[in-house]
């Protein structure tokens, strides 16, 4: 591992992607990832709350600041942080086996049923042919400010992109299905706005998908947490806080309830406790790191028979990282389907995502959240020596008055009962 001592020249897109001219990227840069940072720095942010936050002493914005840059690709995992951040493990469907309890097939039911479930920055959509049985799914982790503004800005280009991604999936598909067009002049392109919850990338069983949707599972709340994950806290004995729950009620950053967000929090707050100056590793997204597979076997027999003999290695192929690249735990978007032409060993029919047998939990593929299951989240930061700032009282909030996943309170979302951990 060598290290050098620099800032960079501007923040990259997601996974390094290279669709935005020169000048979009500098944009993208500036006026984003750039610009939230120094907000948060400099205390310019409200929490959820609506309450102003105090200025940060431990963040740092490595376009103005130097830092020791690992020139080296390093995997994001372990707690080396002050080389990359460690590996956030994410169930995606948490919050549904919390809700609907421990059985897995109904969680995976829930969670395929809308994006809603869907909340631990990972995203799906499937389709299935006639026979019912799974011939694609797609996960994106791809927050939805960075389509906006690509849309916003290289409006042909950003179309083009999500036919591409999509395929023939997307050939019904009109231009303007991906838009908001004002009815008074439809035919001028120039005044439609992008729909990030149009058709294509709302429903769960279109097998389209472009970037994430859930109100939660967004870019600038992924700085905020790990920003806030800065702040040191204190009990009302004026202990010191550790524990993740109490962190993340403490500072009012992401959603106490899921497996996400108080990991990163408390992460983060562990290397701040070590007297360290933290930020985000560019390009600052938060990645599938890893994609377990060793357990799926393929079903050739065409019957799901079950039969051991009839069980093969599903080929590599049929996993596609589409964009972001997996081999440096940046993965970004997954199409998993056969695109080999895998047939059945007496050759009757093209073999599909369902005949996909999952060693572990004993059960065929039905659900795309049965590959969320396997699916490791992270977000890698960057740190530089500094100095542990001081630590700030708690502030008690009222959870159980909080807000549910979903936007509505929790009372509201589940009768009268409340989720707990």
């Amino acid at each position: 591992m060598s290290f050098k001592d620099s800032t960079i020249t501007q923040f990259s897109p997601p996974g390094n992607s290279q669709e935005l001219t020169a000048a979009n990227q500098a944009l993208w840069s500036k006026d984003f990832i750039s610009q939230w940072m120094s907000d948060e720095k400099a205390g310019k942010v409200t929490d959820p709350y609506g309450h102003p936050r105090l200025p940060l002493t431990q963040l740092f914005n490595p376009q103005f600041e130097t830092y020791d840059d690992p020139m080296d690709s390093v995997p994001a995992q372990g707690m080396e942080i002050y080389k990359k951040s460690p590996v956030v493990q994410v169930l995606t469907v948490s919050q549904v086996a919390l809700d609907f309890g421990t059985d897995d097939a109904i969680r995976w039911h829930v969670a395929d049923s809308s994006r809603a479930f869907q909340d631990e920055y990972l995203e799906w959509s499937l389709n299935r042919d006639d026979g019912g049985y799974i011939s694609s799914v797609t996960f994106t982790c791809e927050g939805p400010e960075y389509w906006q503004f690509f849309m916003a800005c290289q409006q042909t280009d950003g179309v083009a992109k999500i036919r591409e991604l999509n395929g023939t999936l997307m050939d019904d598909a009109e231009d303007s299905d991906l838009f908001i067009v004002p009815y008074d002049d439809p035919t001028n392109r120039s005044k439609w706005v992008y729909n990030p919850r149009g058709d294509w990338n709302f429903r769960t069983d279109t097998g389209t998908i472009s970037h994430l949707i859930h109100p939660s599972n967004t870019l600038s709340a992924e700085i905020d947490i790990a920003a806030q994950g800065t702040v040191l806290r204190t009990d009302s004995t004026g202990k010191l806080i550790v524990d993740s729950d109490q962190l993340i009620n403490c500072s009012r950053y992401g959603n106490p309830s899921r497996n996400s967000d108080p990991r990163i929090g408390a992460t983060v707050n562990a290397a701040a406790r070590q007297g360290l100056d933290i930020s985000i590793a560019d390009p600052v997204a938060l990645y599938m790191n890893t994609f377990e597979t060793s357990s799926f076997q393929l079903d050739t027999s065409g019957t799901q028979s079950g039969d051991p003999t009839q069980m093969k290695q599903v080929p590599d192929s049929w996993y596609e990282f589409q964009r972001g690249d997996i081999t440096k735990f940046q993965g970004l978007r997954l199409r998993i389907r056969n695109n080999s032409g895998t047939k059945a060993a007496d050759g009757s029919r093209l073999l599909t995502v369902s005949d996909v047998y999952d060693s572990k939990s004993g059960n065929y593929i039905q659900y795309g959240a049965q590959f969320a299951d396997y699916v490791t989240m992270g977000v890698a930061g960057v740190t530089k020596p500094g100095q542990v700032a001081d630590a700030q009282p708690c502030i008690h909030l009222a959870m159980s008055a909080g807000v549910s996943r979903n936007g509505m309170p929790f009372a509201a979302a589940q009768g009268s009962k409340v989720a707990k951990r």
